[in-house]
């Protein structure tokens, strides 16, 4: 039986410098790919949009879903706030390292895509892997009930976007 796309990933403990991207942050999450030779030679800003690219029709779905449940809470909207890769703002762009966020009256996040080698002794152009963090910290009950209330998605939903990528990147048969 093949494995499933998420089997791909794997979950890992976010690094310090992930935390600080967004002091008194409460939660945070990261995933991982190993990078093809192809992937490799992309930079995150590209990684991530293909990232983004690949969104199943579901993940799409609960997103509309999301937004017409918020909006009488005032929330943002998914396409209210543009900008970078993942049509979140853009907060830092370099070519190992691509850092998304928004601040809301629920809760600020940061969503960071990156590339590192597998240990600092490796030279650039061996094994690499694409990290994915999110951070969040959340304001007031409602930050902490939405959390709470998506985290099962988020968690699927990372995972399905770091395999779409790998996905995408194998030759058709």
């Amino acid at each position: 039986m093949p494995a499933s796309p998420a089997s791909h990933t794997e979950e890992v403990a976010p690094a310090p410098r992930h935390w600080a991207l967004l002091p008194g942050a409460g939660f945070a999450d990261s995933y991982r790919i190993r990078l093809t030779p192809q992937l490799a030679k992309l930079n995150t800003t590209e990684i991530a949009a293909r990232m983004m690219a690949t969104q199943p029709a579901w993940v799409s779905a609960l997103i509309r879903l999301r937004d017409r449940l918020m909006a009488p809470l005032g929330l943002k909207q998914a396409g209210d706030h543009g900008g970078g890769p993942a049509g979140f703002p853009l907060l830092l762009a370099e070519p190992a390292r691509v850092v998304m966020g928004l601040d809301d009256s629920h809760l600020d996040f940061r969503l960071c895509v990156e590339k590192s080698p597998a240990s600092i002794n490796q030279a650039a152009d061996e094994e690499q892997w694409l990290t994915v963090t999110t951070v969040v910290r959340t304001k007031r009950l409602l930050g902490k009930a939405y959390l709470a209330a998506i985290m099962p998605f988020h968690r699927c939903i990372a995972r399905t976007l770091l395999a779409g990528v790998l996905r995408e990147d194998r030759p058709a048969h």
